[in-house]
């Protein structure tokens, strides 16, 4: 049974019962129309604007499934596909759930409806969805993801801004929203605007050329997301009108400077045209042995548990290659499936394989399984386009962005340091040797590899620094073919300074670990982090420059920079020279 649900993953409105006064927490609902309007989810869709390409963008499953059947019609001479039904349920899910509480038979059905209209008008589609149900009859991937929020930036009061949902770019894969209904500038928000991507905006806007705002003569409430919440005409011509205004908007009309930031990192759509470009690119790449801009970064809901990982197996179907169990996972090491595999089943085998962590070397103690292609991380140009790749989905990133990243990363790169590091020579195989090197050559630096930090808050147990320096710097230290796994080291950074700063039993347990080592030293009880120091080496030779860094791992060293930063902590990165 499908349940029903509203644009944002929960119970509809209409199903929850609350006081008349009482706001709904994250919501923006559309305040009553004026005569003559309705309030209307408006989605822009990317198949062909003729009666053919409006029958491609239904949902003919759903509609299969229960009974509903498209009829053409025209609105005010543009061509239209309507679509309405309702959908019974004979007995609601909850009815069982109730009856074993109070001991009695509760036996209740529902019905629900919908409908949609979808419309041809000049060059664009569009399906206008209503009630509970609209929305599923339409087919998603040919939404157009970036229609509401591209008409939101552009025609918004930029002083009432009254609700925005933001996902932070990079490794956390943090989701939040924020709600202020009065409104207020976007700023206001302490949104990071270039490490994170705005996904919903909610305001008001006053444009006389609407049939809303003409009729009341006041801002009307508006919602910018994957579609377009907005006030209506209910006349034909009206409507097309309407329609032929926001149109021109999104087109002609230039982002308002306070909201401009929001269009420099925008989520491409699976439909959108260059999509087969860029993965028969990305195929491509991964027939090489070193594949150029291509790399590995761990999902953001695989942070927490990534320390904890003993080994990986790795799974790819078509790939001439049995699955493999290694107890150190790098792009090597995916490579070894794809090397062999046929044109056009690279991407699609990585897609379709898994990636399972094990608490063990030897691969008995399973702990998750994922897609292989959420751990792929790469940058395309495409034409004058720069798009990124990760966690599977793909990201256009805008010049001025990449622009103010390289200024930053760059000054936080030329930033002198104290800390100087001996070379990575070639009898170092990995970071557990080099570190213990380190240690061995000079007792100032404490070897804390390994050495875990367990808490109530974190019972897994966190790592707190590979290295603590002469000047109780807190040093991380990690050797990567390319900058992907930076990202992860980046984050290991943030979290380990505030649990040391803010979790009195980490604090404390990290105290009596630095004391019981073979140099250890005695810290005072009032010890606080003050530097987090990242040392890095890259192999071949290269050096952690603007270039050799991943635009998502800049994001990673910047959103570490600006986070520590305010928590009175300095950030350095310093090269390891290899020898």
């Amino acid at each position: 049974m499908r349940s029903a649900t509203n644009r944002a993953g929960t119970t509809p409105r209409h199903r929850r019962r609350r006081s008349p006064n009482q706001p709904a927490l994250f919501e923006c609902p559309l305040p009553p129309a004026p005569a003559g309007t309705h309030p209307t989810t408006v989605y822009r869709l990317t198949v062909a604007p003729d009666p053919d390409g409006l029958l491609s963008a239904l949902n003919t499953d759903y509609l299969r499934e229960n009974g509903i059947e498209p009829t053409p019609r025209q609105v005010a001479g543009a061509p239209a596909l309507l679509v309405h039904g309702t959908v019974h349920r004979a007995r609601a899910e909850w009815c069982d759930v109730l009856a074993g509480l109070v001991g009695e038979d509760v036996d209740l059905g529902y019905s629900s409806g919908g409908g949609a209209l979808l419309l041809a008008v000049d060059d664009q589609a569009y399906a206008l969805a209503y009630g509970t149900l609209g929305r599923f009859m339409i087919e998603h991937e040919t939404f157009d993801r970036t229609f509401g929020v591209s008409f939101a930036v552009r025609a918004l009061l930029p002083s009432d801004i009254r609700q925005v949902r933001r996902r932070m770019l990079g490794a956390s894969g943090r989701v939040d929203r924020s709600l202020v209904p009065g409104g207020q500038p976007i700023w206001r928000y302490g949104i990071d605007k270039w490490g994170e991507i705005v996904g919903q905006v909610c305001g008001r806007t006053h444009n006389p050329n609407l049939t809303a705002c003409r009729r009341t003569g006041r801002p009307v409430k508006v919602e910018g997301g994957d579609a377009l919440h907005i006030p209506l005409c209910v006349e034909p011509e009206g409507l097309l009108a309407d329609l032929r205004e926001i149109d021109r908007v999104c087109h002609q009309e230039s982002p308002l400077a306070d909201l401009e930031f929001i269009t420099q990192i925008r989520p491409i759509p699976t439909s959108d045209p260059r999509v087969a470009d860029l993965v028969s690119t990305i195929d491509q790449r991964l027939a090489l042995a070193e594949p150029p801009e291509l790399g590995l970064a761990i999902p953001g809901d695989l942070i927490a548990d990534i320390e904890h990982v003993g080994s990986y197996r790795i799974q790819v179907p078509k790939s001439a290659r049995r699955p493999s169990l290694t107890t150190e996972l790098d792009l090597a090491a995916i490579l070894a499936h794809t090397n062999r595999a046929l044109d056009g089943d690279r991407w699609t085998g990585l897609q379709k394989g898994t990636l399972t962590l094990y608490a063990d070397a030897g691969g008995n103690d399973e702990m998750v399984p994922t897609r292989i292609s959420r751990w792929i991380t790469a940058e395309v140009a495409h034409g004058t386009s720069h798009l990124l790749l990760h966690e599977d989905r793909w990201y256009e990133i805008g010049d001025r962005h990449r622009e103010f990243l390289s200024q930053e990363i760059r000054q936080i790169l030329d930033q002198p340091s104290q800390i100087v590091l001996p070379p990575w020579t070639g009898d170092l195989p990995d970071e557990d040797a080099y570190n213990r090197a380190v240690a061995k050559r000079d007792n100032r630096f404490i070897l804390l590899d390994k050495k875990l930090v367990r808490t109530a808050q974190h019972p897994r147990g966190i790592e707190a620094c590979d290295l603590l320096g002469p000047g109780d710097e807190l040093i991380h230290v990690k050797r990567a073919s390319g900058s992907s796994p930076l990202s992860h080291l980046f984050a290991q950074g943030i979290t380990s300074a505030e649990a040391l700063r803010y979790d009195e039993e980490a604090r404390a347990t990290f105290l009596d670990l630095v004391e019981r080592q073979p140099n250890g030293r005695k810290l005072p009880g009032s010890f606080r982090p003050r530097k987090v120091v990242y040392a890095i080496a890259l192999k071949a030779g290269r050096t952690v420059t603007v270039d050799t860094l991943f635009t998502f791992a800049q994001v990673a060293l910047y959103q570490a920079m600006k986070t520590l930063r305010n928590e009175g902590v300095e950030v350095e990165v310093v090269p390891i020279p290899a020898a």
